[in-house]
C-alpha cells in the first residue's frame, strides 16, 4: 500500500503512522469530491464555504478542514475541478503517495 520494502528500514510505528494518514487523506478527499459534485444550492455546498467566527485558544492553530484538504490536493498535484468526474477523482486519490511527506 505504501510501497515500503523491508530494506527501507522504517519502524513499524512509522509505517502505521503513514498508513493512518494516507487513509485519512483518502477519506477527506473522497468526501470533498462528493460535496463538490453536489448541486450549487445543496446544503453541503453552502456549509462547506462557511467561516466560523470567534476565537480559538492560543494553544491551537487555526487550521480548518478546507485548509487540510487544500494542502492534501497540493501534495498530490490535483485540482478541485477534477472532482467533477467521480471515476477520475477516485482514481487520483486512491493511489499511494510515495515520497510525500505526511
Amino acid at each position: 500500500m505504501l510501497r515500503v520494502r523491508w530494506q527501507d528500514r522504517f519502524s513499524n510505528e512509522e509505517v502505521r503512522r503513514r498508513c493512518r494518514l494516507d487513509r485519512l487523506r483518502k477519506m477527506w478527499l473522497r468526501w470533498f469530491g462528493h460535496v463538490k459534485r453536489r448541486d450549487e444550492n445543496s446544503i453541503l455546498r453552502r456549509v462547506m464555504g462557511l467561516e466560523v467566527e470567534g476565537c480559538r485558544p492560543v494553544v491551537r492553530t487555526k487550521k480548518t478542514w478546507n485548509k487540510v484538504v487544500e494542502e492534501d490536493m497540493k501534495k498530490l498535484n490535483i485540482t478541485e475541478d477534477k472532482a467533477a468526474d467521480r471515476k477520475q477523482w477516485r482514481q487520483l486519490i486512491s493511489h499511494p503517495t510515495p515520497g510525500v511527506e505526511n
